[in-house]
């Protein structure tokens, strides 16, 4: 609880810093990147957390990696590395990446389908969780997993949808069980 109040704080100072510098989405950017490296990069994520690598080290292989980020973007990663918070990155990231949306009204669902949706399928599925949700932007992100069998799942912050063939298997076994 502790590391995300951390996080979040710093996510803060990051938000209010691209506000006042103007550049916003240019951060907002940065900070996809870097939650998206920082979530495929195991040996990324051991070198944060790893105490024996001195800050100098993490810096240049930070400031390395992420070479093409903004300048207020790479301040703040140098700025985690000398508080010795750097293995926050990847919640401040995320968490800047909640605030931004928050701030500008977007919400973020996800659909969960057993095939990846086309395009055509994936906008009328917005459309559709818009409507659903009562907001008119929304980020929709499709997840692929073939154990539902057919039919969809929406999540959105702590709510479920679940019209999945595999949640209807689940309840006709249910029935037949205790019937």
């Amino acid at each position: 609880m502790a590391s995300n109040r951390i996080a979040s704080r710093y996510s803060k100072s990051l938000l209010d810093l691209a506000v006042a510098g103007g550049k916003l989405e240019e951060v907002k950017n940065d900070m996809n990147a870097v939650a998206a490296i920082c979530s495929e990069s195991h040996d990324l994520k051991n070198l944060l957390k790893n105490p024996i690598v001195a800050g100098d080290a993490k810096k240049a292989v930070l400031s390395k990696v992420f070479a093409n980020t903004n300048d207020i973007t790479k301040g703040f990663i140098s700025y985690l590395v000398d508080k010795k918070r750097e293995e926050e990155l990847p919640l401040v990231a995320s968490n800047f990446i909640a605030s931004y949306n928050e701030m500008k009204g977007i919400a973020s669902a996800t659909v969960i389908s057993a095939t990846p949706l086309d395009e055509t399928t994936l906008s009328k599925m917005k459309r559709y969780v818009e409507n659903l949700i009562g907001k008119s932007d929304i980020a929709l992100h499709n997840e692929v997993d073939a154990a539902i069998i057919g039919g969809i799942i929406i999540k959105h912050e702590d709510k479920l949808l679940d019209k999945s063939v595999s949640r209807e298997l689940r309840e006709i076994r249910k029935q037949l069980i205790y019937n």
